[in-house]
């Protein structure tokens, strides 16, 4: 006589010679005379118990069941589920297999479950990423699968999941699959997969907040693989193009830099005084000027002199200060 599980998860008996359910309750007796049974000691309920294989036995559901007597009685619940065995069912299988035990307020009852874990990412990304390499897709990309659950597995098993019926979109990115995973202890089961393949990129991508028009400095940033779908369109920048360039708006921590986010920092503001330096041979002169336009370093900007109102073209050198390009004259003298 063997447990089986029915709709409900309710437990009902199978008797072997005739392959016909029969329920436990109204039968008792007449099992007890059609089975032939083996004496067991005395033993206690268990209320609850972990199930490590996919059949339940009688040390299951009861305690000191010597290992000659613990007979399997079903398949267990598939993993990560459970079911529940009532007083009624509990004592039919005490009395069929013999086990020194009965229920005394008819509430009694076992739970049984069994331990279930997630197939992990790693088991079937690796032979995902190769079926669409395979399609074109390239080797790197990152793949997401939004809304994706993967299999619950028996606990400890050793997986073996394999990818077939690829289709990969190299234009959106877009591609359907079908998974299929057997391990020990679980029939096979089959997912279809779908998602989208992004290409990855070498760049900088900041570490914490910069406020726009500050420098940026080496520990503002660090090196990371992102997704080319987070550039917007622009060119991503290395570390080493983006050191001492200024952030031109605000940017989230872990957002990628491109060339559309830096721009040489202003040292010279329009309409900011200015110290001048002309350098003829040997003579140096220096005055104060009225800068007419941004500029950054290495950059020509507009520089008036206020006293005689003459404007010259000067080179940025340093916050404030300008160099006069000496071998250009002054490019307009203001009438007075």
């Amino acid at each position: 006589m063997r447990i089986r599980q029915k709709a409900g998860k309710t437990f009902f008996f199978e008797k072997k010679s005739q392959k016909t359910f029969i329920c436990l309750v109204p039968v008792f007796q007449t099992w007890l005379l059609l089975m032939p049974h083996t004496q067991a000691g005395a033993a206690t309920l268990r209320g609850y118990a972990a199930l490590r294989t996919p059949t339940v036995h009688l040390s299951d559901l009861f305690d000191n069941i010597a290992p000659a007597t613990d007979k399997a009685l079903g398949p267990s619940p598939a993993p990560g589920d459970r079911i529940t065995v009532e007083a009624p069912q509990l004592a039919a299988i005490a009395r069929d297999y013999a086990v020194d035990w009965r229920p005394s307020s008819g509430s009694e009852r076992v739970i049984l479950e069994r331990a279930g874990e997630r197939l992990p990412q790693a088991a079937f990304l690796a032979p995902l990423r190769a079926a669409l390499a395979d399609q074109g897709a390239p080797a790197d990309a990152d793949i997401s699968m939004p809304g994706f659950d993967p299999p619950l597995l028996p606990a400890g098993a050793a997986p073996n999941a394999v990818i077939s019926e690829t289709s990969f979109d190299p234009v959106s990115g877009r591609f359907t699959a079908v998974l299929s995973v057997s391990a020990a202890g679980m029939p096979a089961v089959t997912a279809p997969l779908s998602g989208q393949v992004v290409a990855m990129l070498d760049a900088a991508i900041l570490t914490h907040h910069v406020r726009p028009g500050a420098v940026l400095r080496a520990e503002d940033m660090r090196s990371a693989r992102v997704r080319t779908n987070l550039l917007r369109g622009n060119v991503p920048l290395s570390i080493n193009a983006a050191l001492g360039q200024a952030l031109r708006h605000d940017l989230p921590p872990g957002q990628p830099l491109t060339t559309g986010d830096v721009a040489r920092p202003v040292l010279v503001a329009r309409n900011s005084a200015v110290r001048m330096r002309l350098d003829a041979g040997e003579i140096s002169l220096s005055a104060q000027g009225l800068a007419l336009e941004d500029g950054g370093l290495g950059e020509t900007v507009r520089v008036q002199n206020p006293s005689s109102k003459a404007i010259v073209l000067a080179l940025v050198t340093a916050a404030g200060e300008v160099r006069v390009v000496a071998e250009r004259a002054a490019l307009e003298v203001a009438v007075q």
